[in-house]
């Protein structure tokens, strides 16, 4: 009988793929990204006759110990979405893949050749009263979708941080597959005169205001620490005229 049984023990360890004397939880560590916003800065009005638009560039970066590598994929040229999958890396070299359902990517369709992931950053504004205090949210960005690589240096002295970028493209309209994403230490940056990246702010008057920007606000994506995807700076608005205080 005990012999039967250690053949058991064998049989299923080899199906688990496990060797004896190996714990089934010894597995390699997870190196998370961990995702930042730089503070806003670059700030200007633009208006366009209709609209009185506060335009700013914003940085998103990657400050964790692992890629924040992100999967898009189409099954042919007819579809317009694609789904997104997170690659989660390990200190020995493997990886995992998990699914967001939550958010998907879409042809850019804003001038450049290129996919993006949809609602992975936020930017908002607020007014900031005489008290200190602010008030509830005036108005959202017009940007939706990001594609973002390794375009930025922020911080190459990081442990795992590549000194020359790794990801390096968007796809393009035939993309049925693409790959982006961001290596530690890098960040993507959308500058103040890129396509949508504004606050419309009609009607708004003459005051001191905070701008938030924040990535991944749904909490879609695996990082190392949820609590600083915010950045934020006070500008006081003063007719066609942004002063950052």
């Amino acid at each position: 009988m005990k012999r039967l049984a250690s053949l058991a023990a064998a049989l299923v360890l080899g199906f688990t793929g496990f060797t004896v004397g190996t714990p089934a939880h010894a597995v390699s560590a997870e190196r998370l990204p961990d995702l930042k916003m730089l503070r806003p800065s670059n700030f200007y009005i633009q208006n366009t006759g209709t609209e009185k638009r506060l335009r700013f560039q914003t940085v998103m970066h990657n400050a964790g110990t692992g890629k924040f590598g992100v999967q898009l994929r189409r099954p042919d040229t007819l579809t317009n979405r694609m789904t997104v999958r997170q690659r989660i890396y390990r200190a020995d070299g493997t990886w995992r893949n998990v699914d967001v359902p939550g958010t998907h990517g879409f042809y850019a369709g804003d001038g450049h050749d290129h996919w993006h992931v949809y609602r992975l950053q936020r930017f908002t504004i607020r007014k900031v009263n005489a008290d200190g205090t602010l008030s509830s949210v005036l108005a959202g960005g017009a940007k939706t979708g990001f594609c973002f690589y390794d375009n930025y240096k922020v911080n190459l002295g990081l442990p795992y941080a590549p000194q020359s970028p790794h990801y390096t493209t968007c796809g393009n309209a035939n993309s049925l597959r693409v790959v982006e994403g961001l290596s530690v230490g890098w960040g993507d940056r959308y500058s103040a005169t890129m396509a949508y990246q504004w606050i419309k702010i009609n009607g708004l008057r003459d005051g001191k205001y905070r701008i938030d920007v924040i990535v991944d606000p749904s909490n879609w994506f695996l990082e190392s620490n949820n609590s600083n995807n915010r950045a934020f700076r006070t500008v006081r608005i003063t007719g066609n005229t942004v002063t950052v205080l």
